[in-house]
């Protein structure tokens, strides 16, 4: 078994590196970028940096005391999973991923998205602290949510297999072989399930016209998970699926795959028809539309991988206000009404060097 090391001193592959399971890092390399797309991704998370508390939720108070109980129920229900998948997400990408990256790009790409997870477990965390005048009960509430901790039980499955192979890979236990391989592959299928599907499910009941700094910062959430978070599952799994190693991978775990989507979209069924039981109703939702929604985001992992569903997919976009609300850029809010989340940063260049001005002043 090859030993895990800090820098690898003895890394002949600068030139044709992996992104998975290759030969340990020794420098950071920017010289070679044998994964532009990656790279690309990797700066433009970077670009779309924000802060957890630039978004003033102190409205929300008032909307969560006057609002429906329905509203209620249904806005602490579903803050209650989101919190909790991002939690495990800031802590389940870079940290278990970790021994077998290999790539410089890989490596500054989801180290940035854990970063970017982090934000957004602390974005709902500071919602609940500055949306009720008691939030510790409200996290005693949000923790007593059982359905939501069901939810996410298959994708945590997977996680769970991953973090116990990634230790034992990087303690030399277990051997860099196919087995191994196959469980990060998974895994990164895991993740694709999580941001393509269950994420993007519960971003639709954000759009209820309360709630508006909620909504704005779910809205920087939801394009960091679509824009950023999905392409880069995408772009790994598009390049490790050109490798002799990927391709068997897929070919090996086709069938459990299969099996991870299609009971993510039963539990996503299970859950919406948690959310509107008990009497619980959403202006403009019910359940055959949200049932609907989660066949459509799940269309696009079945597609790409692939794999044929036993599901009805539907053709168009059974929420077409979606379209809008996760497109930031189609968005016009005034500044003086309400927080702006129109904005990147280090975007700007200087490209002047070397240029003399004639300047009077």
């Amino acid at each position: 078994m090859a030993e895990q090391v800090v820098f690898n001193v003895d890394k002949a592959d600068y030139d044709r590196p992996q992104l998975l399971m290759g030969e340990a890092p020794g420098l950071f390399d920017t010289v070679n970028k044998k994964f532009p797309e990656v790279w690309r991704l990797y700066k433009s998370q970077k670009a779309l940096d924000w802060d957890e508390n630039e978004f003033d939720y102190s409205s929300c108070n008032a909307d969560f005391k006057n609002c429906s109980k329905s509203t209620y129920d249904m806005m602490i229900k579903t803050l209650a999973w989101q919190w909790e998948a991002d939690s495990v997400a800031s802590r389940a990408i870079a940290p278990v991923l970790a021994p077998f990256i290999t790539s410089s790009e890989l490596w500054a790409a989801w180290q940035r998205i854990s970063d970017n997870e982090v934000i957004h477990a602390a974005t709902y965390s500071e919602i609940v602290r500055n949306s009720f005048d008691n939030p510790a009960d409200i996290l005693d509430e949000i923790l007593s949510v059982e359905q939501a901790l069901d939810r996410l039980t298959k994708i945590a499955e997977v996680f769970s297999e991953g973090f116990v192979t990634s230790h034992k890979y990087a303690i030399g236990q277990v051997a860099n072989n196919q087995e191994t391989y196959n469980s990060v592959f998974k895994m990164i299928c895991a993740l694709l399930v999580l941001e393509r599907i269950q994420f993007m499910a519960s971003f639709a009941i954000c759009d209820t016209g309360m709630f508006q700094p909620i909504g704005k910062a779910v809205q920087k959430i939801a394009q960091d998970e679509l824009e950023i978070h999905v392409e880069l599952d995408k772009a790994v799994l598009r390049n490790e699926l050109k490798t002799k190693r990927g391709a068997l991978a897929f070919e090996q775990c086709r069938d459990d795959i299969k099996e991870l989507i299609d009971q993510v979209v039963d539990s996503e069924f299970e859950w919406v028809e948690y959310l509107f039981s008990e009497g619980r109703e959403l202006v403009g939702l019910n359940v055959d539309v949200l049932k609907k929604w989660i066949l459509f985001c799940a269309k696009d992992v079945y597609h790409f991988l692939n794999i044929k569903s036993e599901y009805s997919l539907p053709r168009d976009n059974p929420l077409m206000f979606m379209e809008n609300w996760l497109d930031i850029s189609k968005t016009q809010p005034s500044p003086q009404e309400q927080d702006n989340a129109q904005y990147k940063v280090g975007i700007m260049r200087r490209d002047d060097a070397g240029e003399d001005f004639d300047t009077d002043f």
